[in-house]
Order: C-alpha cells, then structure tokens, then sequence
C-alpha cells in the first residue's frame, strides 16, 4: 500500500462472506475463521462497544418490534424474508427524517465514539494482530455523508444541502467534530490502515456534482484525515466508495487518501485508473463481485486475479480482494480458485 514492489500481492475476502456464504463455508471446511483459511493478510481491530445506554424512543415513536436501533439512533428492520441467505439484508428507519430545525439537529444525541474508554484495549489488539503477521486496520466506514443520509433520509439530506444549507450544516459539522475526535484516537493505536469512506457515486456516475462534493464533503473529510495523520504520520488513510468515483480521485488524493477502495471493475477502468493515478494511490478490491466471482468459471476468476497482479499491481500498489460482500450465488469452486490464484501470485 506504500506503491512499493512487493513480495507477493497481498489480498483480503472484501467485506467477508455473507451469513449463507459464511455457512456454507463452515460445512465445507469445518472452519469458522474464512479470513484466516483463504490466507487474507489483514485483520479489522475495532475499539470496544459503548457504555452508553441512549433512549432514542422520541425520534423512532413508532419503532416495529422487530427493528434494531444502533448507537446513532438509526434503526434497521431486517428483511422479512425467511431465506437465510437474505438474512444481511435490512431496511432503513430514519430517526430524523422530517426533523430539519437547526434546533432539532442540534439537540439529536450522537454517540460517545470519541470517549478515550473504548480505545484503551485497541493498541494490545493492533499489536497482537501484527505479531500474527497481518496488517492491522481500524475503521470508520460511513464516515460523514453516510452516517448523515442514515439518520436524516438521503432525500432529506440532499434537500437540505440544496434549500436548507444552514441544517445540513449542523448535521454534518456535529458529525465531523465525532469523526476528528475518532480519527486520533484509532490513529494513535498503531494501526497500519485506517478505513475511511462513504459510498458517493452509483454505477453511472457520482451521486452529486462535483462542486456539491467538493463544498460539503471534501473539506471535513480533510479534517479527518488531517487529524488522522497528525496523531500518527505513518498511518496509510483508505477511503472506500462503492461505483464510478472516479471525477473525486485527485481531490482524495490531495487531502491525503493513500488507499482508494474497492474499485468496482463493472463501472471503472483499472488499468487507466493505474495509468493515470498509481503513483499517487494505491488500490484495494478489483475483483468483481457482480460479474466474474458469482458468474464466471474458475478459470475466468484464475485470469482476472492473475490479469490485476500483473496490471493493477506492477510495481507495487495493489491489495487484491472481491468488491463487496461475497454473496451466496459465488461458486464454492470460484472461491477455491480465487484462494489458488492469490497464492501463486
């Protein structure tokens, strides 16, 4: 990830197996740890949970009995599907949707992501990781845009952003003022990686203009990252947006991103993203989970790996993996030679 020339190309399982993915695993290896059996060279440390009970009862007054609510506040209603390969999926319950005073954003309870009590175990974690032999990586995926869009409605959020800046601002200046606080801290546990990211472009396209991302986003993004680099100079920023994010490549690596992440090949190039951007950042992802790993041949996933080493990973610069989630329609026979052709690359 430091665009040297690597040994080998390190690779990880994306963001791992999915529950039915997961089973299926288990019955075929009589394991339980896939990252661990498919030779993944990172392991995700997080900081220990909240303390914090917050009775979020006023902003989801009419919450369904099968609803989960998370330390922010925002609740997620599985699927009622019984198929348990359906069992990840769930809908979203927005606790400020229809609140936009800038009284009503204000008083919102956030969580205490920033107190010092849940990192005091992180450090002993990152070490033990490292002595294992794994990179270490730390987290804060859904950074800003996300975590505000999953509490205020991703219509209510961009309305806001168009017609009610004063709102939108509050919201997410409260939101950054948590993730800078967080940022030092997981910076400062010695961790190699530490994730950031928010999914900010579909297939087609960037989900805002670029003047819009660049106003509401980039500049407390840099914050972060900024804060992130002061605690800890040597750590390497990730930043992961799902789609064609490519217009936002060069802004990211202005403010500091070393990692673009996943690099979803169905919606960009990644020979001319190396070509163009590879001295600059480095790539994590590149193996298709929409298109080659449920639906081409062993052979189809042996040549794309191979194809990504060679291309992606010239010179250093590339830590192999699927996009996303490896769903329950990928192949057991697509898996095993995904784990081949990493091993001989």
């Amino acid at each position: 990830m430091r665009r040297k020339e690597p040994d080998r190309t390190p690779h990880d399982m994306g963001v791992g197996l999915t529950p039915g993915q997961q089973r299926n695993f288990e019955e075929r290896t009589g394991e339980t740890d896939a990252a661990k059996w498919f030779g993944a060279d990172v392991r995700a440390i997080s900081a220990d949970g909240t303390r914090v009970r917050t009775d979020f009862s006023k902003w989801h007054p009419d919450l369904p009995a099968r609803a989960r609510v998370d330390e922010w506040g925002i609740g997620n209603l599985p699927t009622e599907s019984d198929a348990p390969e359906h069992s990840h999926l769930s809908g979203f319950l927005y606790p400020l949707a229809g609140r936009r005073t800038v009284c009503e954003l204000s008083e919102y309870p956030l969580p205490d992501i920033d107190a010092p009590y849940r990192y005091e175990n992180l450090p002993a974690r990152v070490r033990a990781c490292q002595e294992a032999g794994y990179a270490a990586t730390v987290g804060m995926e859904c950074t800003i845009f996300e975590i505000a869009w999953y509490m205020r409605s991703m219509e209510g959020l961009f309305e806001d952003m168009l017609g009610h800046p004063e709102a939108a601002g509050v919201l997410l200046d409260r939101i950054t003022e948590k993730r800078v606080a967080q940022a030092t801290l997981l910076a400062s546990s010695g961790a190699d990686v530490i994730r950031t990211g928010d999914d900010v472009a579909t297939q087609r396209g960037m989900m805002m203009s670029l003047p819009m991302w660049r106003r509401w986003l980039k500049p407390r993004l840099a914050q972060v990252i900024s804060a992130a680099k002061m605690a800890n100079p040597d750590i390497l920023v990730f930043y992961h947006s799902d789609g064609a994010a490519t217009p936002i490549i060069p802004d990211l690596i202005e403010i500091g991103v070393d990692i673009l992440n996943p690099v979803q090949v169905e919606c960009m190039d990644p020979v001319a993203l190396k070509r163009e951007f590879g001295a600059d950042i480095a790539f994590w992802g590149s193996i298709g989970t929409q298109t080659t790993l449920p639906f081409g041949t062993p052979e189809d996933v042996r040549r794309e790996v191979r194809t990504r080493i060679e291309t992606m990973g010239a010179g250093g610069g590339l830590l192999l993996g699927p996009t996303h989630y490896v769903e329950p329609d990928v192949p057991w026979e697509n898996l095993l030679a995904f784990k081949e052709a990493v091993t001989e690359g």
